[in-house]
Parts: structure tokens; sequence; C-alpha cells
């Protein structure tokens, strides 16, 4: 029986050991905590010691998990759960201290929200910084893995340890360049019009929010919503997407209703258990709400 003595356990290594176990990777784990790969080791080495069991083995090029690892995973995120809790009821001040924010959304969504929040906070001299990670069509998984702390998406992942929050709705419109045509008048001149549509990484497409075009290939597929102006400028195709479209990626665009009926956009902030009750996560939510419900 070990020695150890388990009140030297904290917070950090049990933080340390989820990231392992959610990146499958002490590099990864390491880039994401912000710290070396050796702090990492050393703290799972602790674990090691008082847990009495490898936790991590290796498999082929990376590591896998053992048994005891796995069955781990609920009651540490508990714990760590528990910690966070002792902190909740403090009263929370954005003055004190730096926080660090990642959120994944799409460069729609990311360029309509926080160019004017981040200069709102930085007036109001908030110690703030964020990374942005582009969402695609977005899995439970990003929240689950923490990858992320907040999502901001069209399609909210399922799940009952997901929180949704609706931040605004949007019709869709058709975006195309006044200068070189006009706007198709019915569903038919809009399908047979060259089309540009936005294909993500995870190769889902933007056009699942049409109810009525046609299928076919788009004459041109990009991976994200500023890359459009270039291909649209000067040409004769058009794209349908949200119409605060115009405030951002398609400034100067021409742009009218679509010629058939399409389902209202509605656009939802979205976030784990794990950051429901956190002060510094519940004040930023409160900051992206309030610029669509003011």
């Amino acid at each position: 029986m070990s020695d150890f003595d388990f009140t030297t356990l904290d917070g950090r290594s049990l933080k340390t050991f989820l990231a392992v176990l959610e990146e499958g990777s002490v590099s990864k784990a390491a880039a994401r905590l912000g710290v070396t790969q050796s702090a990492v080791s050393h703290l799972l080495d602790k674990l090691r010691l008082v847990l009495g069991d490898p936790l991590f083995v290796r498999a082929g090029r990376g590591i896998a998990p053992t048994e005891r690892a796995l069955a781990l995973r609920e009651p540490i995120q508990a714990v760590l759960d528990g910690l966070k809790a002792l902190t909740d009821k403090r009263p929370f001040d954005p003055l004190i201290g730096r926080m660090q924010f990642t959120v994944a959304a799409n460069d729609f969504q990311r360029d309509l929200i926080f160019p004017r929040l981040i200069q709102r906070l930085r007036n109001d001299a908030i110690d703030i910084s964020f990374r942005f990670m582009p969402s695609g069509n977005p899995s439970s998984e990003l929240l689950r893995e923490a990858r992320c702390q907040l999502l901001i998406t069209p399609f909210p992942p399922e799940g009952a340890d997901i929180f949704q929050q609706r931040l605004f709705d949007d019709e869709m419109a058709c975006f195309y360049d006044g200068s070189v045509r006009s706007a198709p008048t019915t569903s038919e001149a809009f399908n047979a019009a060259e089309y540009i549509e936005v294909l993500f990484d995870d190769q889902q497409s933007n056009q699942r929010l049409l109810a009525q075009r046609e299928a076919g290939l788009a004459r041109v597929s990009v991976p994200n919503f500023s890359a459009l102006p270039a291909f649209l400028r000067g040409s004769a195709m058009i794209c349908a997407l949200p119409s605060r479209m115009g405030q951002v990626n398609l400034q100067g665009f021409a742009s009218a209703p679509l010629p058939f009926a399409s389902p209202t956009l509605t656009m939802y902030l979205c976030w784990h258990r794990r950051d429901h009750q956190d002060p510094a996560n519940q004040w930023l939510r409160q900051q992206i709400v309030a610029q669509f419900h003011d």
C-alpha cells in the first residue's frame, strides 16, 4: 500500500489528468493548459503514485487510458466541480484578475459579435483575452472535451450536459453584386443562377438552411464566409445567407429576400454544465447576450 499523502493532491493535478484523458496526448494536454510537457508528466507521476495505477500506457505512437483512468473521469470531474463551487458565491469583479476564453464560432458569428464587444471591454479596462476556433457544424464534444468554453452556432449540439440560450433570429437573404446583376425574383431563377456556397472543413454546407434550393453542385465552394467577397465581386454568382451577414462579411453587396420560403435562422450561445455556475463564464455570457437583447 502506498504511504503517499493524498492530501497533497490539488486541483491542478486533477485538471491535468482530465486534460490528458480528453486529449489523448501529453503534448496536446500541455498545449491546452499552457504548461510544459515535463510539468504534465510530473503531475501524472504524482497521480500514478497515489492511485497505484499507470493511468496511461503506450499504444502505437500515442497513449491509451487504463480502465482505472476511464473509471476516474466522472469522480475527478465531480471533485473539480466541487472545488469550483467553493468560490461560486464570492462576488465577481471583472476588473480583478485576467480572464481567458476560447470561443468556437464561425467567422460570421465571430465578426458580428466580438470586435465591438472586445473594444467595449478594453475601454472599461477589463483584462480579458480570447482565442477563437472555427466551429463548423459543431458536435457536443467541442464543449465536453473543454476545447472551448463557449460555442456560438445556429445548430446547437444536443445533450443533457449542454446549455443553450437564444441570441437572435435572422432571415435568409440572397446576396449578389448589384453592379453586375439583379436579384432572382422566382425560385426557378434562383436555382438557375450560378451559386457559391460555404462548405466547412467537416463537409457540412450552409445549404441545410435553405428549404427549396434544388440539390446540385455549386459553382464555387469556399471553407468560410470571409472568402465569399472575392468570388462574388464582379461576378453573376449569388449566395443565400443570414441577412446580418451584410453587416460584416458581405458589407457593400446588394441583398434581397429569397424568392421562396426558408426557415428563420436562430443563433444560439452554448456552454457545458461544468461552466454553468462559473462566475466569469456567467459574466461573459451576459455581455454577449446583452448586445442583442438590450
